[in-house]
Formats: structure tokens, C-alpha cells, sequence
């Protein structure tokens, strides 16, 4: 009954990794967000986290997926690979660090490290994307804690929700799933937090050392999405992916009776899953690279599909949409073009280079001034409120780089530059029924701590009630957003 009771609320709309998020008591500029009213705002959370608390149910930190495997499936099933590693393998050919001689990174050779990086996973990649019969890679690692997240067949959890006409030619609602994946040197780091046994998962470390990633670490994502190309003309000979699932509210396809996609979860419901196609429009690498980006560590880039791009295959089409290795606090421009979507990229960010060869879609949610955010990712807040003023088409905020320097624990600051934690919502002044997220004013300095060029061991803040500062977290998304806020809930379920 209890995995039935689960299998319902996965993928149960979106909410916060804070367990205080449905507080709703009102605020100067606007009350604390509800679950519902951001629905579509935000990305990167489920619900599951709160009402596995309400349930007391318990939390296994090492289960594939809470949802009972489909019945005679012809494949292998995703399986958890939390073996990590104790110690950081010996360094090989890296084939990034020859693109910039053992040397810094630069807008001028951006694409060809990105391509490098591109190549040096290629090859497990493929096998991932194109064999059915190799749904797992024993090179590659994942996050435990988000069993009751993940779907069972390829291990995809919810990342977004886009209403129709978010990204340029979308005229059907469209959900995108995701899947992250960590080499052996950043593994060895999952193992350093979370242990490799049961006690170690219910007692996870975080301090300076635990908590930093190794020189080398390679942690990429896959982002696919719900619509196929008859559905929305980008993604036309896509790769495709089965996954088992409930219809998430979002869901555009499997709520659409004009949806022409095959498997497209209309059988679903928030009950019943069933196997639903999705398509591949986004793949992200991060690489720990101190030599290239000494103030950050960390290089983030992001490849986008391109169906015009003259590849072989869906995998050859995937080509750099950008890359991003600093936040340029030194560059504020409050113009329009740089907060109204889309942005128009500015050269003038030193730390970051966009691809404007790739599709339009692609760079339709870029972050604050042009800064790399690919299409899955959430940079874009629609609408938004900031400084007073309501921006019906949204505004461009935190790209990859500086929605993950939010990272630490506990959990001090919201993934957005909001003006508190939780985020507060505010009507519309046209619709006291459209909700809009009360952003900080882009440009003013408290909005600028996001934009910054920290060290992973630097947490963005700001203190705890206990005035502490929090463990920052090397800029590990899924941890901070994902995993920790499974564990919390697994300790309080315990303690019930």
C-alpha cells in the first residue's frame, strides 16, 4: 500500500526542498509561495518531500524507484550504482586540458573545450542513449536518496515545466525529464558525504573537506522532454527514451488530445503510470577544472539539439550552446535587453560564451544579461515582480553558474535571486489570481551575490538563525536540492 501511495505522489507538481514552504503568512510585498502558486516557476522540485513526511513513511535511501517495475518489460531496468569510490582514480589524457595548454579558459576557446569534454564522454554516452540493453554504465555513478523521485526505467526525474510558448515555435504545454550522472572522481566525493552503507546515508558529513569535489570531477545531465517533433518541430529526430511514469500536472502531452507523439502517457494518470516516450534536447558537463577557472573551479557547458545540425546521429547533433566559468560581477547592465527574455547575450561577460549559431529555441530562457542557461534549466521567471514592478513577460535571472551557487547546507537562500526564503508570490495587478515570484532588483547588490566568481568552498549565505554560515556545497545541485532534503525528510519520518 505504501509503495502504491508513493507511486501517486511522484512527480506530484513542483514546491520547495524546504520543508516550511506552504507557510502563507503575509509579507509586505506579498505572501510566502504555496506548492501551487509555484507550479511552472520553479524548477528542480517535487512534492514528494513533504508528503512522505505526512505519511511517516519510510525512506530507503538505496531503492531504484518507489514505483513497482512495468510488467514484462523486454529490457534491463535502471539500477542505482552507489558503489562509490574510496579514493580519486589516477588522472588520464584530459583531453579539455590540451584545448587551453594546461591553461585558462577564454571566450575564444570555449567551443573547443566544450567539444572535448563532449568527446571524452561520447562513448559511455552513446551506449546510454542508443542501447537498450545497457541502461547502466559502471563507469558512472548517481545520487542515492531519490528513489521515490525517479522513474524505473531509465532512473528520469522531474526537472521542469513549460507552458506552451516558453521557448520559441512550443504551442503544447511540455514537461522535461532529467538524469544525472557523476564519473568515478566525483563519485568518490558522494561517497565522502553520504557513505557507502545505511549509517553512513543516515548520517551524511558535511564540512570543507567532505563536501569539495576532486580536481577532474566530470558530472553530466540529461534533459529530455515530453514533446516529439510532430509535436514541436525542434526536437524532430531526436533519440528517444522510455520511462515509466504517472502524468505530472505539468505534462502538456499526456493532457493534450492534439498531441500527435506516439506513447505519450495519455493512458497515464496521477495514479497509473504508464510508459511514456520522451525526447532529448539538452545534455549539461561540469568539470572541476581549478587551471582553467582558478576563481570558481568549476567550468559548466551545455550542448542543445540542433536537428539541422548534419550528424550521424541525435548524439552528433548535440552541439555547444555555451559555456560559463564565472559570474562577471563587474558587468551590471540593467537594460532591458539584458532582464526582458530573451536577453540578448552581452560580449562584454568575459566568463561565459554563448553559441549564436544554435537554434532559436535553445536560446530562448538565457539567464541575466545572456549568461549560459539551456532551455531545461530555470533562469527565466515568468511572470516575475522586482523593485516594485510587475514584469508580465518575466525577467532573465540566475544562469547554471549562479543557481548553483546557491548549494550549501542548510539551506540559507533560495536557487533564484527571490527576496526571501521561501519565496514569496504576489498577484498580478491585472489577475489577483496569477501569482508572480518577487524577485530581487536586478543589478542592487543583494541580487549581485549571485553573480559573483566564489570559490566552491565559498557559501553564498547568509547566516543561520544560530548565526552560522552554512557548508557550501562545491556548487552540487542535486545534493543540496535533491538528496538532502530526502534525508531530512527520512530523519523526521524516523523520529515520528
Amino acid at each position: 500500500m505504501k509503495r502504491m501511495i508513493l507511486m501517486m505522489l511522484m512527480f506530484c507538481s513542483l514546491t520547495v526542498c524546504l520543508i516550511s514552504c506552504t507557510d502563507s503568512s503575509s509579507t509586505n510585498d506579498g505572501s510566502t509561495a504555496t506548492i501551487k502558486e509555484l507550479h511552472r516557476k520553479v524548477p528542480f522540485f517535487t512534492s514528494v518531500v513533504d508528503d512522505l513526511i505526512e505519511l511517516n513513511t519510510a525512506i530507503d535511501p538505496f531503492v531504484n524507484s518507489t514505483i513497482p517495475a512495468p510488467q514484462k518489460y523486454p529490457y534491463p531496468l535502471f539500477a542505482l550504482n552507489h558503489a562509490y569510490p574510496v579514493s580519486v582514480p589516477a588522472p588520464v589524457n584530459l583531453p579539455w586540458k590540451k584545448v587551453t595548454n594546461n591553461g585558462l579558459i577564454t571566450q575564444a576557446n570555449s567551443e573547443k573545450y566544450v567539444l572535448a569534454l563532449k568527446e571524452y564522454v561520447s562513448e559511455d554516452m552513446k551506449k546510454l542513449i542508443f542501447d537498450k540493453k545497457m541502461p547502466n554504465n559502471k563507469n558512472w555513478f548517481q545520487s542515492i536518496w531519490l528513489g521515490a523521485e525517479r522513474e524505473p526505467v531509465h532512473g528520469m526525474y522531474v526537472g521542469s515545466g513549460f507552458p506552451a510558448g516558453t521557448l520559441t515555435d512550443q504551442t503544447l504545454d511540455l514537461t522535461t525529464y532529467v538524469y544525472t550522472l557523476y564519473d568515478k572522481t566525483a563519485a568518490q566525493t558522494l561517497g565522502n558525504i553520504w557513505g557507502r552503507d545505511l549509517n553512513g546515508a543516515m548520517n551524511p558529513v558535511f564540512n570543507k573537506a567532505s563536501s569539495q569535489y576532486a580536481e577532474g570531477s566530470v558530472i553530466v545531465k540529461f534533459s529530455f522532454v515530453t514533446s516529439c517533433g510532430s509535436d514541436w518541430s525542434p526536437m524532430t529526430n531526436t533519440a528517444i527514451w522510455e520511462i515509466y511514469a504517472p502524468v505530472n500536472s505539468s505534462n502538456g502531452s499526456a493532457h493534450s488530445k492534439t498531441s500527435k507523439c506516439k506513447n505519450n502517457g495519455s493512458g497515464a494518470s496521477d495514479k497509473t503510470p504508464v510508459i511514456t516516450n520522451v525526447y532529448m534536447m539538452q545534455f549539461d558537463i561540469i568539470v572541476k577544472d581549478s587551471v582553467a577557472a582558478p576563481d570558481t573551479g568549476w567550468v559548466f557547458s551545455t550542448l542543445v539539439y540542433d536537428k539541422d545540425a548534419g550528424g550521424k546521429d541525435a548524439w552528433d547533433n548535440m552541439v555547444p550552446l555555451g559555456a560559463t566559468w564565472g559570474g562577471n560581477p563587474d558587468v551590471i547592465n540593467t537594460k532591458p535587453g539584458a532582464i526582458t527574455p530573451p536577453v540578448t547575450v552581452n560580449p562584454a561577460l568575459s566568463e561565459n560564451w554563448i553559441n549564436l549559431n544554435t537554434p532559436l529555441y535553445t536560446r530562448s530562457t538565457l539567464g541575466w544579461d545572456g549568461r549560459l542557461s539551456g532551455p531545461n534549466d530555470g533562469a527565466v521567471v515568468t511572470p516575475a515582480w522586482a523593485g516594485g514592478k510587475y514584469y508580465h513577460k518575466g525577467i532573465a535571472t540566475a544562469g547554471c553558474l549562479a543557481c548553483h551557487s546557491s548549494a550549501q547546507y542548510p539551506m540559507t537562500s533560495f536557487l533564484l535571486p527571490t527576496t526571501s526564503l521561501p519565496p514569496k508570490v504576489k498577484a498580478a495587478p491585472d489577475d489577483p489570481n496569477t501569482k508572480a515570484l518577487v524577485m530581487l532588483v536586478p543589478g542592487s547588490k543583494s541580487w549581485m551575490q549571485y553573480f559573483q566568481s566564489n570559490a566552491g568552498t565559498k557559501p553564498l549565505g547568509p547566516k543561520t538563525a544560530k548565526g552560522e554560515l552554512p557548508i557550501a556545497l562545491d556548487y552540487d545541485m542535486v545534493t543540496a536540492f535533491k538528496a538532502v532534503p530526502m534525508w531530512q525528510a527520512a530523519v523526521k519520518s524516523q523520529n515520528k
